[in-house]
């Protein structure tokens, strides 16, 4: 076939670019003025090549991550623990430093360091630290494995350490709910503990105008950890602390069950995290579906409304009635102090329910409500007359020391974590599920804290799992909502919990997001919705004031709609108070809108936030930063297509500019959208 000169000429260029690509991004290893170089083109690692271990520079293209003279720091430390008791914490000083193997491995080239401990005289114990760079990736690899006497274990380490250059402007990014900004240098420690609410995914960003420092650990068990930063002004120190499962631990040989990778990127923490982030979430057990892909009520998918009465006294029926009524039908109803025992005692106690909940719960779904009551999924109450009748303390989750995980709340009351392998407490959960439905007719149930609370370590010795840390936990708590999903979740009912951790996001219907950290100095970002967007229906933003009327609401409200969220979770009787007409009829004008825009919410993507110019005041919002009146972010829909959600708060309309200098205007206390 003959084929013009232009054809062919496009295809020379497109194959030298090609083996261009290749030659500059294959990955190698090389010995150089006594270091040792990891290098692919994107990405350089160089080690002191000496009788001591070094890390002597980073850098991402042409940026240097370490200051120029290296830094000396032990990448990792380790506790033991013996046969007898022995409980030795080692660092690589404890150990003598063997050197560096090398290992390439078609597109891969691996740095493996090695340091022999003295856990005996003899014969000494390796521990081994592993580097890897791959041609096509811009992620450098850490990995670690130690060996031990048998009968010995690792119960905790801290590992890696990396230490990083703070920028001039640094930031730190942590996923604590929908994710949070602190300025660096406000204070020497930041942490996310992972799986919970203050750490729902698993990786940290510091980041300045010049680009973005990721570092996440690639872990599919969802194993409890804690991401931290050690700031000393200079340099920020990344690490994950890790209590270990014993069962981590085989005939003698530890080895960690996940990769850590760090790498930078200089287009921003946005790209950094879209990148290298949410591809990862997609090789999980629960990031793999989309919501187009999950059966989810269509309730649920149209609930653009949610309201939280608290307790059944006369006022709160006749606000559930008159928002019901407001709102029209569709709304969610999360349904607090609907039971007999006060909050946060007695449980799982619940029932015998109020007196009149079930007919109340009736009502509202005749006015076309859907009520989903509360329960705690975490915690036993040690004083209820059902821990010891169904012999609760074998159900209790247990420190090293046999002493139980103890949280105390508003209510003053000493609640016991309960470990969710727990066979006791899963046919508890079970129970509670099946009666809430059949005897108060409810839309499903509200599951409070299995999303939100942090794993535990757990030493109970009738326990099925190994001791200590590990994947335990989300597993259990996976097996139990799949078993609850399947055998006991009536059709069209559903389930939710608080907050976002990420590794249950498939087993709940709807996640409520309510409590992320914020004020002056933190700074509340769309981290999650950037991630899970479309794989995740969420609800609330944070926990609506008790004036509706100083512009917090309406900045929640704003904040909501533009992050994803379905909206409100308010109190519906502050809500139809007539001094609070303005702001009900602000949110139900949001509702409306939201209810147009399924295509972004159900299966869209939330691309990133936009702050409009030109005319667009600010407001101070008590108690969380001084905010545009009118904010907007860019979506990508189901079918692929972009667009900017607009919302003005404020009671004036302004002439703003979106991105591409768009004018465009904007009605008071109104939403639009731009299509692109």
């Amino acid at each position: 076939m003959k084929r013009s000169r232009t054809t062919l000429t496009c295809m020379l260029v497109c194959m030298l670019f090609v083996f261009t690509h290749l030659v500059n991004s294959a990955v190698s290893v090389k010995k150089k003025n006594g270091n040792i170089i990891l290098s692919n083109g994107k990405t350089e690692l160089v080690f002191s090549d000496s009788k001591n271990f070094k890390l002597v520079s980073m850098h991402a293209g042409n940026r240097a991550l370490l200051p120029a003279k290296g830094v000396d720091m032990a990448p990792w430390q380790i506790t033991y623990k013996g046969e007898n008791g022995e409980n030795p914490t080692l660092l690589p000083v404890n150990g003598t430093y063997e050197g560096v193997e090398v290992k390439e491995e078609g597109n891969r080239a691996t740095l493996v360091f090695t340091w022999q401990m003295v856990l005996r005289y003899t014969p000494t114990y390796p521990v081994r630290m592993s580097v890897s760079l791959s041609d096509d990736s811009e992620l450098a690899q850490w990995n670690i494995e130690a060996s031990m006497p048998e009968g010995w274990v690792v119960s905790q380490l801290e590992f890696p350490r990396i230490p990083v250059s703070r920028p001039e402007g640094a930031k730190l990014i942590i996923p604590f709910g929908w994710g949070i900004e602190y300025e660096m240098g406000r204070q020497s420690e930041y942490g996310a503990r992972y799986p919970s609410c203050t750490g729902g995914m698993q990786f940290l960003l510091m980041h300045n105008s010049e680009g973005a420092f990721y570092y996440a650990t690639e872990d599919r068990g969802a194993c409890g950890k804690s991401l931290k930063v050690k700031d000393n002004g200079t340099i920020a120190t990344f690490q994950t602390d890790i209590v270990a499962s014993e069962g981590w631990t085989k005939a003698g040989h530890f080895k960690l069950p996940w990769t850590t990778v760090t790498g930078f990127n200089p287009k921003g923490w946005i790209a950094a995290t879209t990148e290298w982030y949410r591809p990862f979430t997609f090789t999980t057990e629960w990031g793999g579906k989309l919501l187009t892909e999950r059966s989810i009520p269509e309730w649920l998918r149209n609930a653009d409304m949610w309201i939280r009465p608290r307790n059944l006294s006369p006022e709160i029926m006749q606000g559930v009635r008159d928002a019901l009524k407001f709102y029209g039908k569709g709304c969610g109803i999360h349904w607090y102090d609907w039971h007999q025992i006060p909050y946060d005692t007695h449980y799982p106690d619940y029932f015998p329910a109020k007196e009149g909940f079930a007919e109340a719960v009736k009502e509202a779904q005749k006015l076309g409500g859907h009520v989903t009551p509360y329960i705690n999924g975490r915690l036993w109450d040690p004083a209820t007359e059902s821990y010891g009748r169904l012999n609760g303390k074998d159900a209790s989750c247990r420190k090293a020391d046999g002493a139980l995980y103890t949280e105390v709340y508003g209510s003053k009351v000493p609640n016991s974590v309960t470990c969710p392998s727990s066979p006791i407490w899963q046919n508890i959960l079970k129970g509670l599920v099946d009666r809430i439905q059949n005897e108060l007719g409810t839309s499903g149930v509200y599951i409070d804290q299995i999303a939100a609370a942090a794993s535990e370590p757990c030493y109970a010795k009738n326990h099925s799992h190994p001791a200590g840390g590990g994947d335990f936990w989300p597993k259990a708590y996976r097996s139990l909502l799949t078993d609850m999903h399947a055998n006991h979740l009536k059709k069209d009912n559903i389930f939710t919990s608080e907050e976002n951790a990420e590794c249950y996001i498939d087993l709940f219907d709807m996640l409520l997001v309510v409590n992320t950290a914020h004020n002056a100095n933190i700074r509340m970002v769309p981290l999650f919705p950037i991630v899970y967007s479309d794989r995740a229906i969420y609800s609330g933003f944070a926990y609506q004031p008790s004036n509706l009327t100083d512009g917090v609401f309406r900045y929640i409200s704003m904040q909501s709609l533009l992050w994803g969220s379905q909206l409100g979770w308010v109190n519906p009787v502050l809500l139809m108070k007539p001094e609070s007409r303005t702001e009900a009829q602000f949110l139900k004008n949001m509702m409306l809108f939201r209810k147009k825009q399924h295509d972004l919410f159900l299966g869209g993507r939330y691309m990133q936030e936009i702050i409009p110019a030109g005319d667009n005041p600010t407001r101070d919002i008590p108690g969380y930063e001084i905010s545009p009146v009118v904010r907007a972010a860019e979506w990508t829909s189901v079918d692929g297509k972009k667009a900017i959600l607009v919302v003005n708060m404020d009671e004036n309309k302004h002439k703003v500019y979106l991105p591409g200098n768009k004018e465009i205007e904007i009605d008071g206390l109104s939403c639009m959208r731009i299509n692109q």
